[in-house]
């Protein structure tokens, strides 16, 4: 969590109903606080939009209309899918200083931002893989469909405007959240506003240059709608496959000018990743500079890429990756053509020689096909004939020896030797088999045990719930510094969602760990000040809880506070999320209420 307080509004109450508590995140054109709701005892995100705070006093009625409509339809959508964030309120706040700032209560958000989990990717050089990439792309895709049907356009597609709620971001059914929905076209739409703003000096641009399309940069390729998501979804994809980013620039211009050459198309294999054919021309369209030669929304988009991903090798399962984040068919007809479009045509044969590359790389050769497989010879030496008609024969004779038609009891008296036969070998081999099975056992359990008849330590996995963080390298400057951080020399299961009210309200009274060497006390000891008793806890995580409360509720669950090493593998980004709790006691200057998860030793 930020410590800084740039508009000096830490404690106030805005609308009656929210306290205001810390800075969680700071852009160009807002600022983004958490928030108590006074009722409702619940975290919100209050979204200040310092941007345009310099707007002039007669179109600030008329911007706020404009931000009750966009409310209702951020509200509408949200009721439909639940990969929108849902929006609580709007209005505007003046603060102590005179300054007008308009408002949008949001839900709160546990998670990390994309932008944030691809900064890291790029710094360590960790490409996303096509099947990686292909998940997302379900996941996102259908969210934005969920507006295109209405027509409806996001024109700010960007990772900082995609929230992944949950720990593993590259697992296929990792949610995630689409924010600022509906922001970009409100201020597109204010003529007035942007021409009163640009005479003070202050640039607000409704859409993000990095990830921007050519008809935003230029009228004169058509205008905005889904198929500018569809552009910007892309340029994302295409920097998960590449770690890098996508389009080249350092200014408006230079943006504007990678993003419309058509020299030089975005694509995956031209940014240096190695993907299908089909998927490298599925992006080719995507990215197309003229609106007309891209797909029309996300629904076409996501059917062409679920074509488009080539069949499986194997039919069995991989072990270093889910069968489900590679396998892709449609589970419902969400993906297809709106229905004010017209129906969907058969899938096109995708030609890879139309794939561009990039001036001066080697061309992207194509695959060489195999050749058909002759049909297998047909058996013509008649052995496949008799068996056929031996078995017939056989069946014939059993159905008629169970009827009571003349000869039936000659079959029956023919056939008794047989069974009695079979049954008498079934019954003298079978306990011999399983004791040959019981010895195979055997044999193998020997395996696992050393010749000095010690077993294999196999530590055993990680808790549903948990994900495992191997122990931190020590280096000998680390170990001769002196400090006191807390180092820790074996792997731990962190937890990857931070402890409930629910959970900690389950353990309102915990055993007190007792020194080594002494015998655990036999009375409980209450937790101090407990900040949800006597309340209804919710599964939100509980934010009031001392270092102190945090380091009994993890002794009383066989664990431990997590190390910032540890806290960090599991949540990079912990500063925009509340307070958390890790091992180090914190002095008496830093003592606060705050969150925090547990760590076990597997």
């Amino acid at each position: 969590m930020l410590e800084i307080d740039p508009l000096n509004i830490s404690g106030q109450v805005v609308a009656e109903k929210y306290r205001i508590e810390n800075l969680v995140g700071e852009g160009g054109f807002a600022m983004v606080y958490v928030a108590e709701h006074t009722i409702w005892k619940q975290p919100v995100a209050v979204k200040f939009f310092t941007g345009l705070s310099q707007a002039p006093a007669e179109c600030r009625d008329d911007l706020l209309r404009q931000f009750f409509q966009e409310g209702a339809l951020l509200t509408e959508l949200s009721s439909q899918t639940a990969g929108i964030v849902q929006a609580r309120d709007v209005g505007a706040y003046t603060t102590s200083a005179g300054r007008w700032l308009p408002f949008m209560v949001l839900e709160w958000l546990d998670g990390t931002p994309l932008d944030a989990i691809l900064a890291e990717d790029q710094r360590q050089r960790q490409p996303w893989t096509e099947a990686e990439v292909v998940g997302f792309l379900r996941r996102i895709l259908p969210i934005l469909d969920v507006a295109h049907r209405r027509g409806i356009a996001h024109r700010d597609i960007k990772p900082a405007n995609i929230f992944v709620m949950g720990g593993d971001p590259r697992a296929p059914d990792t949610p995630c959240k689409l924010l600022d929905f509906g922001v970009a076209k409100m201020l597109s739409d204010h003529a007035k506003v942007s021409a009163a703003l640009a005479k003070t000096g202050a640039v607000i641009t409704s859409f993000t240059p990095r990830y921007g399309a050519p008809e935003q940069f230029a009228r004169s390729y058509g205008a905005t709608g889904p198929w500018t998501d569809v552009y910007s979804v892309a340029l994302v994809a295409c920097e998960m496959l590449t770690a890098r980013v996508a389009l080249e620039g350092n200014d408006l211009v230079q943006f504007g000018f990678s993003s419309a050459n058509p020299a030089r198309r975005p694509t995956p294999r031209v940014l240096g990743a190695s993907v299908s054919d089909h998927l490298e021309a599925v992006f080719g369209k995507a990215l197309a500079v003229r609106p007309e030669d891209r797909f029309a929304h996300a629904g076409e988009f996501l059917a062409s890429v679920a074509r488009a991903l080539p069949a499986p090798a194997h039919t069995g399962p991989s072990p270093s990756l889910p069968l489900a984040a590679t396998v892709l068919v449609r589970a419902d007809g969400r993906a297809v053509s709106p229905v004010t479009t017209k129906p969907e045509a058969p899938p096109e044969k995708v030609v890879p020689a139309e794939v561009k590359s990039a001036p001066g790389s080697e061309p992207a050769k194509p695959k060489p096909t195999k050749p058909e497989s002759e049909p297998e010879e047909e058996d013509k030496s008649g052995v496949g004939s008799l068996v056929f008609v031996l078995v017939v024969l056989v069946a014939g004779f059993i159905g008629y020896g169970t009827t009571e038609l003349p000869g039936a009891k000659a079959v029956r008296d023919l056939f008794s030797p047989v069974v009695r036969l079979v049954r008498k070998e079934a019954a003298q081999r079978l306990p011999k088999l399983r004791e040959k099975t019981r010895q195979a056992v055997d044999k193998a359990a020997d395996i696992l045990v050393k010749e000095d008849d010690q077993a294999i330590a196999i530590p055993p996995p990680c808790p549903p719930g948990t994900r495992k963080v191997p122990p931190p390298p020590v280096h000998k400057q680390d170990a001769n510094d002196g400090s006191e951080k807390q180092r820790t020399s074996e792997a731990a299961c962190v937890d990857v969602q931070m402890v409930s009210e629910v959970d900690y309200h389950k353990c309102v009274v915990c055993q007190q760990p007792a020194p080594r060497g002494k015998r655990a006390k036999k009375r409980p000891k209450r937790h101090p000040g407990f900040c949800v008793d006597g309340k209804t806890p919710t599964s939100n995580p509980i934010r009031c809880v001392s270092w102190q409360q945090a380091n009994i509720y993890c002794a009383a669950q066989a664990a431990r506070l997590p190390t910032k090493d540890e806290l960090d593998a599991v949540a990079p980004m912990v500063r925009l999320a509340p307070f958390e709790w890790t091992s180090p006691r914190p002095d008496a200057g830093h003592e606060k209420w705050g969150s925090f998860r547990c760590a076990r030793v597997p």
